[in-house]
């Protein structure tokens, strides 16, 4: 089984066994790839159908970033305890993912910041607090790199991730328009940041 990164600290201790994070590796990318895929698209209808190629895309996709083993890039997973008749891999009950980057817009600029990507929590375990955990511990992944600044986006009718986003302490930026924007086929992208409290020793002057 794979150990908890020291570097990410657990749920705080309860009477009931509490899920916690750690990186993700490719033994998980079959469970990611689940979570992920049924957290942002929907198999009714007509979209059965396609569900299956929409999977094979982001297995391809997931695989190769963990494959790169980027020192800038983590891809962290949200572990309950097993539970019973379980088939979990490595015997890990993965409920929830998400993805930190570094991002530099251009080599001569200094606004270096973490880029969120793809939270997701599988369904039968929201409400429960987990994708704020797994923000926070990409909060812990920034300040290992020695970087203090986050971004990520969010669909401005996505009003719940929102209302997350806005708990963790994001706030928005930049309101991005497209041309399916503005014709009214897709909500407005809000590009929304968090900025860390930096240690005394490297505030003072």
């Amino acid at each position: 089984m794979v150990q908890a990164d020291p570097n990410i600290s657990p749920l705080v201790a309860s009477a009931a066994p509490q899920p916690h994070v750690r990186p993700a590796d490719l033994r998980d990318l079959d469970r990611l790839t689940d979570v992920l895929t049924a957290s942002f698209y929907d198999r009714d209808g007509w979209r059965q159908w396609v569900y299956p190629f929409i999977r094979l895309g982001i297995y391809e996709d997931l695989k190769q970033r963990l494959k790169a083993q980027s020192p800038r890039y983590a891809c962290l997973a949200a572990i309950a305890a097993p539970t019973a008749g379980s088939t979990a891999i490595h015997g890990d009950v993965i409920v929830g993912t998400v993805e930190a980057s570094l991002r530099q817009p251009w080599p001569w600029q200094g606004d270096r910041h973490v880029y969120i990507s793809n939270l997701a929590v599988d369904q039968t375990f929201r409400r429960q607090g987990i994708a704020l955990i797994l923000l926070r511990s990409c909060e812990q992944v920034a300040q290992r790199w020695g970087l203090y600044e986050l971004h990520l986006h969010v669909m401005e009718d996505n009003l719940a991730a929102r209302a997350l986003y806005r708990k963790a302490g994001f706030s928005v930026v930049q309101t991005e328009d497209s041309p399916a924007s503005w014709l009214g086929l897709q909500a407005r992208r809000l590009l929304l940041r968090k900025t860390l409290q930096r240690p005394s020793h490297l505030t003072r002057l």
